[in-house]
């Protein structure tokens, strides 16, 4: 996959456009809040997110080796870095999971499987984000109701978007047949209007990428134990990613309460999941200032915005990038697959794993 460089310069001005928005409007104030600033909480936050990384190694690592018990742990580390890379630099984070695939493929591990693994992985952390999301809303949307006027819409939006995921990929685990009818009777229709192009080449990768999500469905009936357990994973791994801006709050000497700082940086991730650019560049950050506004005091709001996207995206950003292009080998293998189909090659280069 190529990176764009069309998204690469959305992220530098976003980037350039947070420092120079802060610079401004804090001006002299800067340098006097960040030298107040608990650095312990800073690096705890930091640390927080290794442990988000951490979480997610763990969680793709317990159905990879099960499924290939060869797989080191460390190769698994880094296709989840290989992920995090990708999902920063592609709109809606689309890119990570075939980055993961051809470099799970490049370590031994049959493309099949691979996908398998990847969809498992991505169904339970869809569920519990779900899951997780619908208890924040029942519990905490009260708070925030009377004092965000005209902007939690936009969350439910968001956990809408995140519904109709799930029970898109339940309703193929459950009814494959039925499920792959009505999508090809709606992409006939659409293809009638003009708005889909192609319309048998996009039925055959519905039904391929059907097949595909059901097989995986399947076999994670058959291992619910495992399920169960990485479930557990991927709840802590959010909680994790939901303390951050509470960590923050505690570095600027603040108070607040836990529940409602994770409830909205739920609700920042739920907003951030339909914003089409890489990283949701823009609408990350004016939701944080919306929901967070709450929290912080204005003459730190601005900062804690700088801080918290540094944190949780750029330096995931610059550390997914250490794991992509560290190794030499990676240049030569990014060589090859210049101008080449990656399915093509994957097809070439690997083995079908055995039923």
């Amino acid at each position: 996959m190529k990176i764009k460089k069309r998204n690469l310069i959305i992220i530098l001005i976003s980037l350039i456009s947070i420092i120079g928005y802060v610079s401004y409007k804090e001006k002299s104030n800067l340098l006097t809040i960040v030298s107040k600033t608990d650095g312990r909480w800073i690096v705890a936050t930091i640390l927080l997110m290794v442990a988000y990384w951490t979480l997610e190694s763990i969680t793709l690592h317990m159905v990879t080796s099960k499924l290939h018990d060869r797989q080191k742990f460390k190769d698994t580390v880094k296709t989840t870095m290989i992920g995090q890379f990708f999902n920063c630099v592609t709109p809606f984070s689309s890119g990570g999971q075939p980055m993961q695939a051809l470099h799970m493929a490049k370590t031994g591990v049959p493309f099949g499987i691979a996908s398998c693994c990847l969809l498992t992985k991505f169904i339970v952390y869809q569920l519990v984000l779900t899951l997780y999301s619908l208890a924040v809303l029942s519990f905490k949307l009260k708070e925030f109701v009377g004092t965000i006027n005209g902007f939690t819409y936009m969350v439910f939006v968001g956990f809408a978007v995140n519904t109709v995921v799930v029970v898109g990929l339940l309703s193929i685990g459950y009814s494959k047949t039925g499920t792959v009818k009505w999508t090809c009777k709606i992409i006939d229709r659409l293809g009638k209007f003009g708005w889909i192009k192609h319309v048998e080449e996009k039925k055959h990768y519905v039904r391929r990428e059907f097949n595909s999500f059901y097989e995986s469905f399947q076999w994670m009936k058959q291992n619910k134990k495992m399920i169960f357990y990485m479930m557990i994973c991927s709840t802590i791994q959010l909680t994790a990613y939901f303390l951050v801006p509470y960590f923050i709050l505690k570095g600027f000497h603040l108070q607040g309460s836990v529940s409602s700082v994770i409830a909205a940086q739920a609700f920042v991730l739920m907003i951030s999941s339909f914003i089409p650019l890489p990283g949701a560049a823009g609408g990350a950050e004016v939701s944080f200032f919306t929901f967070f506004k709450l929290f912080f005091p204005p003459n730190v709001l601005n900062v804690s915005i700088l801080v918290w996207r540094m944190i949780t995206f750029y330096l995931t950003l610059c550390v997914g990038m250490c794991f992509t292009f560290w190794r030499r080998d990676e240049g030569a293998v990014r060589d090859r697959l210049k101008g080449r189909n990656t399915i093509q090659l994957l097809a070439r280069t690997t083995k079908k794993p055995k039923s």
